[in-house]
């Protein structure tokens, strides 16, 4: 109703402008939004009191600029942005209100963002045209961008999310600046903050909305996934977070890291992803252990690149995070329910992973992939190991202990005769920047003592944060037993561990870091071992080629020679003498010679075809 009696009021003055300007519109500029892919290096922190760096986020509207501030003895992350006056800004509430009422589509439903902003910029104009309102270029393009900003971005973070080098975004009530995590300089305070409570709550609404999720007063905890990856954990209520609203955005990248890149992050080396590649071939249950945020998850992703490319997955997660480039992949994703509880507690229609994980294992799986284990979905998960399921999954612990505890501890309570399925636990770790991560211990779950519950461990790696290495305690006892299972030996296991680091050295050599072409050379090594050593160039460690089919001619048998056509020995002449009678020949006992039968060849038509023929022998 607003709106419809603004446009009647805007004649008057609309009409006179049209005058005033010779009786035509002056067209108004466009706007575009272009990626920044330009890779910016960032230099080392050093001595951050000198640090000053500004990179492009969204050219040529955002930048970020770090800075050491000495009032405040920090660093301090600012998002340059347009600035509005205050006649611009009420100006821009007044256009956004007008669009609100306008769109009629929801704008995430655009997936091609050049035809979002088409659509909206069409919006945009037409206010502007109804309310007879008049703007200079630079007002319009910044009016454009900031309702760009508000309507298909994230508002006042909208910068930080556009910035690849953050891991996690932090807002903790209003009027309280958002802290970020940076890859290249850890914690880091930012200019940016919510001024206004309804503005904040509407945020987390719009949070929830993108993430497919719902959030209320009467459900104020949000646990949502948005389209991008980012994990976002939120609360709206004012009684349970005293400080106003708050959420928490933990961003994960489109594309997920590969093992190359984890190497060069020295999150690991290239002797432990050797050892955790023949574990993922050979079947090797195992758990990727840590505190929040210490890469489990990343770790997990770039392990199971290693899963051969004909091998079924089947993937359960609450919240998606697994990102495995294999086409035999079925992703299996829980969903809360609707309504109220009934008295089991679960809402109607709702599928938990506990669901998810039971259906998984008809579905015959060669890997079943938990994204997070904390509930009952556990015991369904290691009795699945024990019965022949290569499982991983993700788990929140500090040390191997504290894996057996919480596993053998209420909710879970699993008998300890159980966990002896597992194989390996991974134990990941922040360094003193947070923003890196190391894999602190590889352990070996040897066996379980039944009677004292005792559980024996094998140490194979460890890191060293005094210096920053990765050292091999002892050598695996897992490895030589699954070999054997298959029909190897501990030697020919040895040498294909020293294959496979062989490789993973060629590829960081090489700058091979890209997952997918990573993933490739990976099938390479699993479907043609030669090509892939000769093109290293190393033939010392090149696998032993299978043996070649090797076809026996038949020879063809002859017919027999007449006896007749038999040349007889000539007798050696003899000197002229009387005759003597002939002696009396006995009769000669007939030869019978048999002459094999030739059995005429059929030719098949797979052979006509030139495919191979395996016949069986009679």
């Amino acid at each position: 109703m607003v709106l419809e009696k603004l446009k009647q009021l805007r004649g008057i003055f609309y009409r006179k402008l049209l005058k005033e300007g010779g009786g035509h519109e002056e067209p108004l500029p466009g706007f575009m939004i272009e990626n920044t892919n330009r890779i910016v290096e960032l230099p080392d922190a050093g001595d951050i009191t000198k640090l000053d760096v500004t990179y492009p986020l969204l050219e040529p509207f955002s930048y970020a600029h770090i800075q050491w501030n000495d009032e405040e003895k920090t660093l301090i992350y600012n998002v340059i942005e347009p600035v509005l006056n205050d006649e611009e800004k009420k100006l821009l509430a007044k256009v956004s209100e007008a669009v609100i009422q306008l769109v009629e589509v929801g704008l995430t439903a655009l997936r091609e963002r050049s035809k979002a902003i088409e659509y909206l910029q069409r919006q945009v104009d037409k206010v502007l045209k109804d309310f007879g309102i008049q703007l200079t270029h630079d007002q319009y393009v910044k009016i454009m961008y900031f309702v760009y900003r508000n309507f298909l971005g994230y508002n006042e973070i909208d910068g930080l999310m556009l910035d690849p080098n953050i891991e996690d975004i932090s807002c903790d009530g209003v009027n309280t600046p958002v802290f970020v995590v940076h890859r290249k300089y850890s914690s880091i305070k930012t200019t940016a903050s919510f001024e206004n409570v309804e503005n904040l709550r509407e945020f987390i609404i719009k949070l929830a909305e993108r993430g497919g999720r719902y959030v209320s007063y009467a459900e104020p905890i949000l646990d949502s996934t948005l389209p991008d990856g980012s994990r976002v954990s939120a609360t709206i209520a004012g009684d349970v977070a005293t400080r106003g609203p708050t959420f928490t955005i933990r961003k994960f990248g489109d594309r997920p890291l590969s093992p190359i890149e984890q190497i060069l992050s020295h999150t690991t080396n290239s002797e432990i992803l050797a050892y955790f590649w023949h574990l993922v071939e050979y079947g090797a249950n195992m758990l990727f252990v840590g505190a929040t945020a210490t890469g489990k998850t990343t770790f997990l992703n770039s392990v199971c690149m290693f899963i051969p490319p004909e091998r079924k997955v089947v993937t359960i997660e609450d919240t998606r995070e697994i990102r495995i480039p294999h086409e035999h992949w079925v992703s299996g994703l829980a969903r809360i329910g609707f309504g109220i509880p009934d008295s089991s507690g679960q809402k109607y229609g709702e599928v938990t992973m506990f669901d998810l994980l039971r259906e998984s294992f008809r579905q015959n799986p060669d890997y079943v992939i938990v994204g997070e284990t904390r509930g009952k979905e556990a015991y369904v998960m290691f009795q699945g190991m024990s019965s022949g399921h290569t499982s991983f999954s993700t788990f929140h612990a500090n040390s191997v202990d504290a894996v057996i505890k919480r596993l053998t501890s209420p909710p879970i309570e699993l008998s300890p005769t159980l966990i002896e399925s597992l194989n390996v636990i991974a134990i990941m770790t922040h360094t003193s920047m947070k923003s890196e991560r190391r894999v602190k211990e590889v352990v070996e779950i040897i066996s379980v003592d039944p009677r004292t519950e005792e559980v024996k461990t094998n140490l194979v790696f460890l890191w060293n944060p005094a210096t920053d290495t990765f050292e091999k305690v002892n050598d695996s006892q897992i490895i030589p037993r699954l070999v054997e299972a298959r029909g190897g030996d501990a030697e020919s296991a040895k040498k294909d561990l020293e294959r496979r680091k062989l490789v993973l050295d060629w590829l960081k050599s090489k700058d091979i870091k890209d997952y997918l072409e990573v993933v490739r050379y990976v099938n390479m090594f699993y479907k043609e071992p030669g090509k892939l050593f000769e093109t290293i160039g190393n033939v010392e460690f090149k696998p032993d080629e299978v043996k070649k089919e090797v076809k026996v001619e038949v020879p063809t048998v002859q017919a027999e020679t007449p006896i007749a056509e038999i040349e007889q020995p000539v007798a050696p002449a003899i000197s002229a003498a009387p005759a003597e009678p002939a002696p009396i020949e006995a009769p000669r006992e007939e030869i019978k010679v048999e002459v094999p039968r030739i059995r005429r060849k059929r030719t098949s038509i797979l052979e006509l075809l030139g495919m191979p023929v395996i016949r069986e022998s009679h």
